[in-house]
């Protein structure tokens, strides 16, 4: 189990900034030059390639450089809509010839960085600091060895990875279903309700202007709140926990003009991504096991007879227009994505086996089609966005 967090490289003074400015420079340079020999439809290139490159960069860095430009050749020729060849303007992973980290002795600082650079055989010391959340990751976790620098604007930070043995997954416990959406971030098939000020939040991102500082505040604002409320899930005594795979609803969504825009801008602040990632760490970090399902027909199943029908849904509230059960719609929504899970399951007696995976078995991209439609003719100035009214 690996998790990396990120540290600011904010006390190093002017001539340490421009020592990370001239080694940044000149490897970036070195994997561009890389990408370029690789084009030519090759995995691996020869010690003289490497050495090839002219700059003041040792040998030891020219094959680092070579290793992550052999690795962004890869990612690239995996890619079906891949576009031109990539220019290198990321990060710098280095391994621990090049990086260690090492505890001040001084209560001015937490930590130093020491870090090769174009000066041959002498490292460059750089200050950090630690911060509550990271402290028990220094404690508790192994920190791997060499680091990642990165560049934002004129920050520089420091990207270290940590690791710990994964527990093992529960085979006691709760089964939930969990919905998500905009009204409501999560509901649990257990009837409980968290984050109902994310459709605050993310229409206070809508009003401000895209990249101004206020929106990037918004936008760490919203991502606090999701890992706030993703905190609050049951997991010390849930055994396995239930979601939509959704992860392609946004898709296409800028393309739809048919749509209104203040929808279509309001959807693109929709937070799944987020939240489904978040959840996944702390189920695996709590040993609970983490399954997703076909998310068709949700929130238009009715969760007591299993009658399907577009309009059950009205809004906030569900009405079955078969045998008339109403209920909350996202936690009707949270019970059927349980109930499809159940039905995926090997037949365990007691449990409910049955025609939800019937329900569940229909075309995705219809259901969601239907919908779009469905909310455009609605002439609702603000569509339910709950992650199912459009599916």
């Amino acid at each position: 189990m690996l998790r990396s967090l990120k540290f600011n490289l904010k006390f190093a003074n002017k001539r340490k900034i421009q020592l990370l400015q001239e080694l940044e420079l000149e490897y970036k340079k070195a994997v561009n030059y890389y990408l370029k020999l690789l084009s030519n439809n090759r995995y691996f290139l020869s010690q003289e390639e490497i050495k090839s490159f002219n700059s003041p960069l040792s040998y030891a860095f020219k094959q680092c450089a070579e290793r992550q430009a052999v690795k962004i050749w890869k990612s690239w020729r995996k890619c079906k809509k891949r576009g031109k060849l990539p220019e290198f303007d990321g990060t710098l992973i280095l391994d621990q010839r090049f990086i260690t980290i090492e505890r001040s002795k001084t209560l001015t600082f937490d930590y130093w960085m020491r870090v090769s650079t174009l000066n041959k055989g002498k490292r460059t010391l750089i200050p950090f600091r630690s911060y509550n959340y990271a402290n028990k990751y220094f404690t508790e976790w192994k920190l791997v060895n060499g680091g990642r620098i990165k560049r934002d604007g004129n920050n520089w930070f420091l990207l270290l990875t940590f690791e710990k043995e994964t527990p093992k997954k529960k085979k006691e416990g709760k089964i939930i279903g969990v919905d998500i959406g905009i009204k409501k971030l999560i509901t649990t098939s257990e009837k409980e309700f968290l984050g109902k000020d994310i459709e605050r939040l993310m229409n206070k991102i809508q009003k401000k202007q895209q990249g101004s500082k206020a929106f990037k505040r918004a936008l760490k604002e919203r991502d606090y709140y999701i890992n706030k409320i993703a905190k609050q899930l049951p997991y010390n005594d849930t055994k396995v926990i239930v979601m939509e795979n959704i992860k392609n609803i946004k898709k296409n969504t800028k393309k739809e003009k048919k749509l209104r825009k203040e929808f279509r801008s309001k959807f693109q602040r929709w937070t799944y991504a987020k939240l489904l990632s978040r959840i996944k760490q702390l189920c695996e970090l709590n040993g609970v096991h983490f399954h997703t399902i076909n998310p068709a027909y949700t929130s238009q199943t009715c969760s007591k007879c299993g009658s399907v029908h577009r309009l059950n849904r009205c809004g906030e509230m569900f009405s079955c227009r078969n045998c008339g059960y109403t209920e909350d719609a996202d936690f009707v929504a949270s019970e059927n994505i349980l109930k499809a899970y159940l039905a995926q399951e090997p037949m365990v007696p007691g449990r409910v086996k049955a025609q939800m995976s019937n329900h569940f078995s229909k075309g995705y991209n219809q259901c969601r089609e239907e919908m779009l439609r469905r909310i455009e003719e609605s002439g609702d100035t603000h569509p339910v966005m709950d992650g199912r009214s459009i599916r």
